[in-house]
């Protein structure tokens, strides 16, 4: 019997112990997860700098930004789209730069001017007289199958055509990272001084997928110039704010331009828009033609919207 007691007596010694790991480990659970809930609060609620206020982002409804002029309506980057823009009434003309091998910039979307033009070539390998003796408009079919610029003498244009036919326009001009590499800090270099030789440094929001290019014209133009965000940047934008860590982006940019998914992401997500919002970041959404989308960025709350058919977005905008 006295063994019995003994035996019992260790059981319930045993017992207690184990309630009071059990209950040490809960606590010692508990502390860690109430400092990981507020170390989550301090990263979501740290104060970030808020990007001050620019005329150029101004604006009671999205931007209506004209990819390449409004590529579904008139040839792509020409000055005959970039007209049509205008008339239209859009907030901002989209184009994308590349350099011709005597230095000058051309508005074109691709590297080559096969897609676009009657000729084959590489841009970078060609010089302007080259790149300009080629029929810009002979791909184009417009939206009724018709194409009214055939043998209208439509070319590929220099940035410094562009800004004299066109004075009272805000740009988002996208320096290519098809160009090649050694060209690009040349590329920056010409496209800063043309903004300052036209006064339009409060007009222009340079764009490039690749952040090294934009990193460049920060350089460059002494923090002056307006950029969107690279590959990079936009990465860490997107990354941080899905994962409610606000507080970890410092935005470096004006702006970020993003597709509604990337892979399997939804990019058309709200913590995105409130936490720009929250830092005065701009966040526009391409290339978006289908008004039912369209609609669904308006409700979201973009910024701006990018896109081939501006006729349709002025539309629904209007309404």
């Amino acid at each position: 019997m006295g063994g019995i007691t003994s035996l019992n007596g260790n059981v319930e010694l045993k017992t207690t112990a184990n309630k009071t790991k059990k209950k040490s480990l809960l606590k010692i659970i508990g502390i860690i997860l109430g400092g990981l809930v507020l170390l989550w609060g301090i990263l979501y609620f740290f104060p970030v700098p808020k990007i001050s206020e620019h005329p150029y982002f101004e604006n009671d409804r999205p931007l209506v930004i004209a990819h390449q002029g409004g590529e579904h309506l008139a040839p792509s980057s020409t000055l005959e789209a970039f007209r049509n823009a205008a008339d239209l009434g859009v907030d901002v003309i989209e184009f994308d730069v590349h350099i011709t091998k005597d230095g000058h910039l051309v508005a074109i979307h691709d590297p080559t001017v096969d897609r676009t033009t009657n000729g084959e070539g590489i841009v970078n390998d060609m010089t302007l007289a080259e790149v300009q003796s080629l029929d810009a408009a002979t791909y184009f079919t417009d939206i009724n199958g018709e194409n009214r610029y055939h043998d209208q003498d439509v070319y590929i244009p220099t940035v410094e055509e562009i800004f004299d036919e066109i004075p009272n326009m805000r740009w988002n001009i996208e320096i290519k990272d098809s160009n090649y590499p050694e060209l690009y800090l040349p590329i920056a270099e010409k496209l800063w001084s043309l903004i300052q030789q036209y006064d339009l440094e409060e007009h222009v929001l340079i764009a490039s997928f690749d952040q090294e290019i934009m990193d460049m014209v920060k350089e460059i133009s002494n923090e002056e110039a307006l950029v969107s965000g690279g590959r990079k940047e936009v990465t860490k934008f997107v990354a941080f704010h899905k994962f409610l860590l606000n507080g970890l982006y410092w935005p470096t940019v004006e702006a970020v331009q993003i597709p509604t998914q990337e892979g399997s992401f939804d990019l058309m997500d709200p913590k995105l828009i409130k936490g720009a919002e929250r830092i005065g970041l701009d966040v526009h959404y391409w290339t978006i033609n289908e008004q039912n989308l369209m609609t669904d960025l308006i409700e979201l709350g973009a910024d701006g919207i990018i896109t081939d058919r501006p006729d349709l977005l002025i539309d629904l905008l209007e309404k």
